[in-house]
């Protein structure tokens, strides 16, 4: 099976910006803040657009070929996701659940994000862990709706920052960033600040999973510079899944190692070639990469996102 090119599904968030619209060629009046590229959360499922499975439900797909897309991951209930946001305004601070919570909670599972940052304005910032573990005072933060800005840690980001989220950590995305976001299987968000824009909040379960301690730090890996030596660098480590960042300067191969790769276009645009198929994957696009594949190449000027979800016990 060939890489799998899938059909967005665009979301209209009140925190939209017009990013997602330039980078896709989408006109009209509607912003679209949010493209989920590679789902298959209900609601949300991507369906393959393009080659001999276009149309095709992407859910559907991997029920009838498991063991051809996931290879050794064949029967986890569940992808690396991955979405693309442009946010005008600061989006809800939120939480997500842990792998514990969510099976016991929610039928779902950990949701561990990462940002790999597409584009900041000056002065943009990530909410991204609290300035205190005193919870008490949290509390009575989220309870006048103050919590992101009494309490949110401010993390300066710029283009080509990369930053794992880990479920439990506090964390928004601020006003004039733009990225592109590889997560875990799970979905459950617990909203417990929203800026006074009176949608659903849902802060005992926020409080829950809240894990003060988490303050992550991104990665400062640069802006692409196609003039620089192609390479590899690791993005972000998880025990639930792995990213890595590739430079490319003409063509660039991998051997896949018996399971599903993610690729995701940060910069310039990519084609990816295969035994049996290629694609153009434009910047911001993802596509899944079946694990029956064996290997592939990148071709062009390009960086591109590799991601892949762990084995039990591969990462501590």
């Amino acid at each position: 099976m060939g890489p799998l090119l899938l059909r967005p599904n665009y979301i209209s968030p009140v925190w939209s910006g017009p990013r997602v619209n330039e980078a896709r060629g989408i006109s009209g009046d509607v912003l679209y803040g949010e493209s989920f590229d590679v789902s298959v959360h209900e609601g949300l499922v991507n369906v393959v657009e393009g080659g001999p499975h276009d149309g095709m439900p992407l859910d559907e797909l991997v029920r009838n070929s498991a063991r051809e897309i996931m290879g050794d991951l064949a029967g986890e209930d569940g992808i690396i996701q991955t979405l693309v946001m442009d946010a005008a305004e600061n989006l809800s601070v939120q939480v997500h659940p842990d792998e514990a919570y969510a099976r016991a909670h929610e039928h779902d599972h950990e949701k561990t994000e990462s940002w790999y940052i597409l584009a900041a304005e000056p002065g943009a910032f990530i909410y991204c862990g609290t300035t205190t573990d005193d919870v008490e005072a949290l509390r009575s933060a989220a309870a006048d709706d103050t919590i992101g800005e009494r309490y949110g840690r401010k993390v300066p980001v710029s283009e080509g920052d990369f930053v794992l989220i880990p479920a439990g950590t506090l964390h928004a995305l601020g006003a004039g960033v733009f990225a592109l976001e590889v997560g875990s299987l799970g979905f459950k968000t617990y909203r417990i600040c929203d800026w006074g824009r009176r949608r659903e909040l849902h802060v005992r379960q926020g409080f829950d999973v809240l894990r003060t301690e988490c303050r992550p730090e991104p990665s400062h890996l640069g802006s692409f510079d196609p003039s620089a030596p192609a390479g590899v660098r690791r993005g972000v480590t998880h025990r639930l899944f792995v990213s890595d960042v590739v430079d490319v300067r003409g063509s660039w191969e991998q051997k896949m190692g018996g399971r599903y790769e993610v690729l995701s276009c940060v910069a310039g645009t990519a084609r990816v070639r295969t035994a049996e198929g290629e694609v153009e994957l434009p910047y911001t696009r993802s596509l899944l990469m079946p694990a029956s594949a064996g290997s592939y190449v990148i071709e062009g000027t390009c960086r591109v996102l590799r991601s892949y979800a762990t084995r039990p016990g591969e990462v501590s």
